[in-house]
């Protein structure tokens, strides 16, 4: 990791030690999304014991709310292969009871996005090779952020929590008008990104990660 930190100020690497200082750890689908949704009640996660479907990621990273807030938590590996037929579906069901120990039992790990983490968010098919879905998100400085998941259900459950808290506000117009993501916004934040992985290759040890699991390599 002292190598990725080194190179910082490389847009993917800025990406992702921007991820470990939040937490240790935006769609227009297919056109942008309007910015008008209503405030979140942080004690509505927490007014019953119903079970809630929280997205999960291809990884095992559950996006749970947090009061205003959401917190992208990792599973761990004995945890992620135990709920693997969620993970597979996209879908974590947990009641407020679970969610409660679940953070209890573990403090609070994993990445807290706050109002205006991201700047832009859309909804991708993933390389079928790799993963299925994508959900792409642009953070506070343009940076791709991508989170891979194996159903589009998961990739929209994850869409609207991060709608409904804020979690994603574009830039405003003289106006005080949303502007409008383009997917030419996209496509450079995500070359970016395919750069700076290719840099970390070549830069790379015997025995070191990968480049990334879930580039969407179309």
């Amino acid at each position: 990791m002292s190598g990725l930190f080194a190179i910082a100020l490389v847009v993917l690497v800025a990406a992702l030690a921007w991820f470990m200082r939040r937490g240790s750890v935006e769609t227009p689908a297919s056109a942008p999304r309007s910015e008008a949704v209503h405030d979140p009640d942080p004690e509505d996660d927490d007014a019953d014991d119903d079970e809630l479907e929280l997205a999960v990621t291809s990884e095992g990273a559950i996006f749970i709310p947090d009061g205003y807030s959401v917190r992208v938590m990792p599973l761990d590996p004995e945890e992620a292969v135990a709920h693997q037929e969620d993970i597979e579906s996209g879908l974590f069901a947990l009641t407020r009871e679970e969610r409660l120990q679940l953070v209890a039992r573990r403090g609070k790990p994993g990445q807290a996005l706050s109002t205006g983490d991201f700047t832009a968010i859309r909804i991708q098919r993933g390389a079928a090779d790799v993963v299925p879905w994508v959900l792409e998100t642009l953070g506070r400085d343009g940076e791709y952020i991508p989170f891979p998941f194996e159903t589009e259900d998961g990739a929209r459950a994850a869409l609207a929590m991060l709608e409904s808290r804020r979690i994603v506000k574009r830039p405003l117009d003289d106006d005080g008008n949303p502007i409008p993501a383009s997917s030419e916004d996209f496509e450079e934040a995500r070359r970016r990104y395919d750069d700076s992985w290719q840099q970390l290759a070549l830069e790379r040890e015997p025995g070191d990660e990968p480049g990334p699991p879930y580039s969407d390599r179309r």
